[in-house]
């Protein structure tokens, strides 16, 4: 269907013309998940403050913020005793990170940024007074362990992890994993994918979500309240987007076995021993339907 020539309707230019309005060229606005030109400069710079919450997490671990591979730090740093201790920067969804979901602070404000020289806009924080300054960070080696980032451990010396974290180059980082990313397209092919399997993380992460969240089932239609000890082990952590890996809060709904049970592809969890115990436990409502009389036929009349 094709449309008329709204700017030739008489109707439409008479009333434009009596409200003194004048045409204008429609420019759409940029979409919300697409970063404008401003914010491509803020993040080779100053970055952009935003709740952690809003970043999301790629497969293969790194920080994934409207089509830019980023880093994460927390920008305003607050002096104790005279003296400030300076953040570490993160490439990943890292232990130190999921410590900070597991503690209710992943809310807290970050700043995410794509700045390649190892310098990071900080906000020193005296009393009322916050001064402004590039300062050196040093990347988190919890996140190098993560990623096992040119076979980094933890487990390696002092020494060497300190050499590892002194030599590290946020360039030739960005370089290997590149700034880019389309979150909908896959990262890896069948040969290099890694195995979709939860992550040492999860279970403690899950617990957290679960207690801060009372143990109720989130699914609308249910939320069935499992905070009794006994109860708790029917609460499941689902993946929202089937990746286990991503243990970001907005990747998991609380559910109840059955509720979980009732998820595409996961018809399977009905093989738990834990589903019948819980659907004898907890059965559903069972639905009832009014019926109403049939109606008596008319009674015939003769005219």
């Amino acid at each position: 269907m094709k449309l008329p020539d709204f700017e030739a309707d008489i109707g439409l230019n008479a009333l434009r013309n009596a409200m003194g309005a004048s045409l204008r060229e429609y420019n759409a606005g940029p979409s919300s998940d697409v970063l404008t030109i401003e914010e491509i400069e803020r993040l080779a710079g100053e970055g952009i403050e935003i709740p952690l919450d809003d970043v999301r997490v790629l497969n293969d671990g790194t920080h994934f913020y409207k089509g830019k591979r980023v880093i994460v730090y927390i920008r305003d740093v607050a002096e104790y005793g005279g003296r400030i201790s300076m953040p570490k920067y993160h490439l990943a969804m890292c232990d130190t990170l999921t410590k900070m979901i597991e503690e209710g602070r992943y809310r807290k404000r970050y700043v995410v940024a794509t700045r390649d020289d190892g310098k990071f806009s900080i906000q020193k924080i005296r009393g009322d007074l916050a001064v402004r300054s590039d300062e050196p960070l040093r990347v988190c080696q919890h996140c190098l362990d993560e990623l096992k980032y040119r076979s980094f451990s933890l487990r390696l010396s002092r020494a060497e992890r300190d050499v590892a974290v002194r030599t590290f180059s946020l360039k030739g980082f960005f370089d290997e994993f590149g700034k880019s990313c389309v979150w909908a397209l896959p990262k890896f092919d069948a040969v290099h994918g890694p195995t979709n399997i939860y992550s040492p993380q999860f279970h403690r992460i899950a617990k957290a979500l679960k207690q801060r969240k009372g143990y109720r089932c989130e699914q609308a239609k249910c939320r069935i309240d499992l905070s009794h000890p006994s109860h708790q082990r029917f609460l499941h952590a689902h993946h929202v987007d089937a990746d286990k890996s991503d243990n970001h809060p907005s990747n998991i709904k609380l559910l109840c076995i059955r509720c979980h049970a009732r998820e595409f592809q996961h018809s399977h969890v009905k093989e738990n021993p834990d589903y019948a115990i819980f659907c004898a436990k907890f059965p559903e409502p069972v639905k009832t339907f009014t019926t109403f009389p049939t109606a008596p036929p008319p009674i015939e009349t003769n005219a």
